[in-house]
């Protein structure tokens, strides 16, 4: 077992099998470990941490690991790069539709029925069309979080001290994210997602603004609030598997230990 400076790519055997995992100090207090949609497994310690009280987590958590890696595993491959053609497939709010490029002396891109139309005067132009549907989710996404922010925030009441603000940010390994200014950040690509998975991705930010931590404070808030937020946790996961993009925390599922929820 690779020891060195207790950082780097480390593994740990369970059941005649290596599990690697690339170990990254920081200044949290606990330990968290994270399985990737791509099967990869981070471990964030403590930097005061002994490395062999890491190890013995990661040994303690392989069933886990192994679990969710099959999990994700049923999701490869990912979807292919898009080509912004007819007949390809696009998601929005949680439901696969059709593309339908049409020529049109005017450009504009509406839903309809099962079918993305996109107008466009050359509908060859694939730079094009791309930002035209670019530009229609995004602003499909503006709405729908808007909407989605607020009846969650009216939910949680006089625990807000102020009323949150969003904005959109292109994130690679989250779903979103919060400040301590009251700002959530939230992903153009949620709005591919169910509506249940984007109301709970948009409560679990707010839930920060109130307990600033993963403890069960925070989870206390969240349980009561959305009593079901595991389910949609779960089935979030599975779309953001089965798209290439990460789950609701940061890029995948995630055990914590110490004073943090253990999940």
């Amino acid at each position: 077992m690779k020891a060195g400076s207790g950082e780097g790519v480390l593994f740990v055997l369970f059941g005649g099998e290596r599990i690697e995992f690339r170990l990254r100090r920081t200044n949290r207090r606990t330990l968290a470990i994270t399985v990737r949609p791509d099967l990869g497994v981070l471990v964030a310690a403590p930097r005061k941490a002994a490395l062999e009280t890491v190890l013995g987590k990661v040994r303690k958590r392989a069933g886990w690991i192994r679990r969710q890696q099959r999990f994700f595993g049923e999701f490869l491959p990912q979807t292919p790069p898009r080509r912004y053609v007819s007949g390809e497939t696009h998601r929005y709010l949680g439901r696969q539709y059709r593309l339908k490029v049409v020529k049109a002396e005017e450009s504009s891109v509406k839903l309809q029925g099962r079918f993305i139309w996109v107008h466009a005067p050359n509908k060859h132009d694939r730079v094009r069309v791309r930002k035209l549907v670019e530009a229609w989710y995004l602003a499909h996404a503006k709405e729908r979080f808007a909407r989605s922010v607020a009846e969650s925030a009216a939910r949680l009441g006089t625990r807000l001290a102020s009323p949150p603000r969003i904005q959109l940010r292109r994130m690679p390994k989250r779903w979103g994210s919060w400040t301590r200014r009251g700002v959530i950040y939230l992903n153009p690509e949620l709005v591919k997602a169910p509506g249940s998975c984007i109301d709970y991705v948009v409560m679990h930010e707010l839930c920060h603004l109130v307990h600033g931590h993963h403890g069960p404070a925070f989870y206390a808030l969240l349980s009561r609030t959305m009593p079901d937020w595991e389910q949609r946790k779960q089935r979030l996961e599975r779309e953001g598997a089965e798209t290439g993009y990460p789950a609701a925390h940061p890029c995948g599922a995630e055990e914590r230990y110490g004073t943090g929820a253990k999940r």
